[in-house]
């Protein structure tokens, strides 16, 4: 099994960045970066007019955005990675060995080794060029935030990848549902800017639990609104892996079988 996976990472990397190899490099760091350059640039042009516009514990926005954007950017394209896995490796699956969930674990791993390091880098160089403190206030349980974002993304890309496998018009409408999902978990905006009666219905989307986890574990004096916790979209989170587990077990046939 590990070797399946290993072999689909390398095909995966190499059809992602075979033929159009320098501009599919800077469209995957390009694209986070642009908008976090974008957003910051707007900020700093608004806060020359509201003086009060600022974040608590003197969090850089640059470092706010970067740490909202870039890891909701990985766990958007796990779930449309996923989405496209199976019916871009139909012909793979003639071969016993390779099976649908290898090819969703590969793709996962790719996103998750891009982004991180894209992150990596960002980082670095907001460090370097900027003087920004880049280091996390406490890196295990920011990685560990990371980690079920990564879940996140898997789990719900498994159920998106067999839906749309089989009714293939849902693929948009699903697309559209993971860029709501970019404003109501707060990915480029501070949580307490949002009113208490609206805010109690918005904490049902774990992934702003884990956006907002993150960011509180990698700043110091960044404050943890009331609610937010892992323990909700770590179970969330089980339950969709279940689900979809299940999912894939009932139409495990039908998914590597060509379509007509």
């Amino acid at each position: 099994m590990l070797n399946v996976i290993r072999a689909l990472f390398f095909r995966e990397l190499k059809t992602r960045f075979g033929k159009n190899r320098h501009l599919g490099y800077f469209w995957v760091v390009g694209e986070p970066l642009m908008q976090i350059l974008v957003i910051t640039t707007l900020v700093t042009l608004i806060r020359e007019y509201i003086t009060n516009l600022s974040i608590p514990g003197g969090t850089p926005i640059f470092m706010f955005l970067a740490c909202g954007i870039i890891p909701f950017f990985m766990f958007r394209n796990i779930v449309t990675q996923l989405m496209g896995g199976i019916a871009g490796n139909l012909t793979l699956f003639f071969y016993k060995p390779v099976r649908p969930i290898h090819v969703f674990l590969a793709r996962t791993l790719l996103e998750f080794y891009m982004y991180s390091l894209i992150f990596f880098c960002v980082m670095v160089l907001a460090g370097w060029i900027m003087g920004y403190d880049v280091l996390p206030r406490d890196f295990l349980a920011m990685f560990i935030s990371l980690m079920l974002m990564v879940l996140s993304g898997f789990s719900l890309g498994v159920i998106f990848a067999i839906i749309t496998h089989f009714m293939e018009p849902l693929k948009i409408v699903l697309t559209y549902f993971t860029a709501a999902l970019y404003i109501l978990s707060c990915v480029i905006f501070p949580i307490w800017i949002i009113p208490s009666n609206i805010l109690q219905y918005m904490l049902y989307n774990p992934m702003l639990h884990i956006c907002e986890s993150i960011k509180y574990y990698y700043f110091d004096g960044y404050p943890l609104a009331d609610g937010v916790n892992l323990a909700y979209p770590l179970i969330f989170n089980i339950v969709l892996l279940f689900i979809g587990f299940w999912f894939y077990y009932y139409k495990r046939r039908e998914l590597v079988a060509s379509r007509p």
